[in-house]
C-alpha cells in the first residue's frame, strides 16, 4: 500500500502524484493526493467508478472535464465532485503544468489499480496514452471491476468478453496483482522522491521525442 509522501508517475499519461493522506494513515479508507499534469496529460480514457466518489480541486493551471457527456474547463479554485457511477474523463486543457488536489473514497483498491496501470505504462506494456493492450486490459478490468469500468467497449459486451479474456490473460502471465507491479520496487514509483518527481512532471522533451520516434504496439 502507498504511504503518505510517496511519489508516483506515469510516463504515458503525463501524471505525477504524491500521496497526502492514504488509507494507512488511520483516517479511513480514503486518499488525498497532489497530482501534477504535463501540458499534454490526460487520463487513460472515459470511465466509471461503480462505488467510488471523487473530488478534483484545481490549484494551478487549466483542467478539462467531461462528466456524463458534459464538457467544461476549470482554473484555480474550481472544484468538481464526481459521484459513484458517473462516466467521466479529464485532461490538462492548458499550455502549462497543472496541479490538482484529488480526493478518492474508498481508496485502497483504487490505489492498487492505479499502481498497476502506472507500472505497466512505465515498463512499455501499454499503448501510447497509457491504455493496456487487449489481454492486460481485460485482466485489469476483471480484477478491478469493483473499482473501475471503462466507457468502451459497451458494458454488456465487457460482461461477455472480459471474464474469458481475463482467464486467458492469467494463463499467459498477465496478473494485475503480480507483486512486481506493486510495493516499494514498483516501476510506478519515483524512488528518488520529490526532486525526481518535479523533474519528471516538467520533462516534456523525452516524452515528445519518444512520440516522434513512434511506438511499438503494446503487448496484448
Amino acid at each position: 500500500m502507498t504511504m503518505t509522501g510517496e511519489w508516483f508517475h506515469n510516463v504515458e499519461t503525463g501524471e505525477v502524484a504524491r500521496g497526502v493522506v492514504t488509507p494507512d494513515d488511520g483516517q479511513g479508507d480514503r486518499l488525498e493526493a497532489e497530482l501534477w499534469l504535463r501540458p499534454d496529460a490526460a487520463v487513460v480514457g472515459a470511465h466509471v467508478h461503480p462505488h467510488i466518489v471523487e473530488r478534483f480541486e484545481v490549484v494551478e493551471g487549466l483542467v478539462g472535464f467531461a462528466i456524463d457527456g458534459r464538457r467544461q474547463e476549470g482554473g484555480p479554485g474550481t472544484a468538481i465532485d464526481i459521484p459513484a457511477g458517473v462516466v467521466h474523463d479529464w485532461w490538462n486543457a492548458g499550455d502549462d503544468v497543472a496541479l490538482v488536489r484529488v480526493h478518492v473514497e474508498p481508496a485502497r483498491r483504487f490505489i492498487e489499480m492505479i499502481e498497476t496501470l502506472f507500472a505497466l505504462a512505465n515498463t512499455g506494456r501499454t499503448r501510447r496514452g497509457g491504455m493496456p493492450g487487449l489481454l492486460w486490459g481485460a485482466a485489469i478490468a476483471y480484477e478491478y471491476r469493483d473499482v473501475i469500468r471503462f466507457a468502451a467497449p459497451p458494458e454488456p459486451l465487457q460482461r461477455v468478453l472480459f471474464p474469458p479474456l481475463a482467464a486467458v490473460a492469467r494463463r499467459r502471465g498477465r496478473n494485475p496483482r503480480d507483486p512486481s507491479l506493486h510495493g516499494p520496487d514498483s516501476a510506478a514509483r519515483l524512488k528518488d522522491g520529490p526532486d525526481a518527481a518535479l523533474a519528471a512532471k516538467l520533462a516534456l522533451a523525452a516524452a515528445r521525442a519518444a512520440a516522434e520516434r513512434g511506438e511499438a504496439p503494446a503487448r496484448a
